[in-house]
């Protein structure tokens, strides 16, 4: 691929209005990102993929890749429980043209190592691009060392990345020293850290949100300008971070998007219900604080 898997890649929400896909808010929320990120990540928790049929996953990711410039670049998240579904959502990212596929352990048994390298070494088999290893024990109950993924993406050719959203964020140096693999920031709490310690890339929440920015940040860490990307980043993203959240991420970036006039709806579809005015407030609040400073 002549698109480098690298840069930020924020994760994005799914528009809905009155219960479908709503495409024509999805259409600014990339013509909003697309002047300033290397692309985004589509489909995956953030874009509640586990409350969309598999065939609104597909209809979703080909509308995306058709409506994203050559130079930009699309993640698919892939999600799933089940093997043969893994296949059919990767399979149809490469078709559209994405760059690579979002892929976690499966998330519902107590997996053990074995069961993790069995299933991504038949899952890599099956697909011919790039997969990004989704490192997220919080919500698929299996840590994993530093071994371990390096095991798999030795055993796994197309496991070229991993989007690290264990905290455990000391994982990414030796990761990096033992595998050469391009590592992405995966939570927006440590986001400015993992930078720090080698991330060539983000899929979180903040690029998306404040992308101008975020990508001057990166630029001046890649230039060695340490103390003024922290400037800037305390001052014009931090703040938002804070006042967040953690785990009502998805329904305040519906909210903030929906006030800011991307989208048409807030809307959520259950078991994710609406934040309240309060936490609404709250969020304005900080992104306000952020623009300003």
């Amino acid at each position: 691929m002549s698109i480098p898997l690298a840069g930020s890649l924020p994760v994005i929400p799914t528009p809905f209005y009155e219960g479908r896909i709503d495409f024509e808010s999805l259409d600014r929320l990339l013509a909003f990102l697309q002047p300033h990120l290397e692309g985004y990540t589509i489909g995956g928790s953030t874009g509640e993929s586990v409350s969309l049929t598999t065939e609104e996953r597909i209809e979703l990711t080909r509308y995306v890749c058709r409506n994203t410039p050559a130079d930009r670049a699309v993640v698919v998240g892939i999600t799933h429980t089940q093997l043969d579904e893994m296949v059919r959502l990767g399979q149809a990212a490469a078709e559209a043209g994405a760059r690579a596929v979002l892929a976690p352990c499966p998330y519902y048994f107590p997996n053990h190592f074995e069961m993790v390298r069995q299933f991504f070494v038949a899952l890599d088999r099956r697909l011919e691009i790039d997969i990004v290893f989704y490192d997220n024990p919080l919500y698929t109950k299996t840590p994993l060392r530093v071994e371990e993924l390096a095991q798999l993406i030795a055993e796994c050719p197309h496991l070229t990345a991993v989007k690290m959203t264990d905290n455990n964020i000391d994982k990414i140096p030796p990761l990096i020293r033992a595998t050469g693999a391009t590592v992405f920031v995966g939570d927006d709490v440590v986001a400015f850290r993992s930078l720090l310690l080698g991330c060539a890339g983000s899929m979180i929440i903040a690029p998306s949100v404040f992308p101008e920015v975020y990508q001057e940040v990166c630029r001046l860490l890649a230039a060695g300008q340490q103390r003024d990307a922290f400037h800037r980043f305390s001052r014009s993203i931090l703040p938002f971070i804070h006042l967040f959240g953690l785990g009502d991420e998805i329904v305040n970036t519906k909210a903030l998007f929906h006030r800011l006039g991307l989208f048409r709806s807030p809307e959520t579809r259950l078991p994710l219900v609406p934040p309240t005015e309060e936490r609404v407030r709250e969020v304005m609040m900080a992104y306000e604080e952020c623009r300003v400073s």
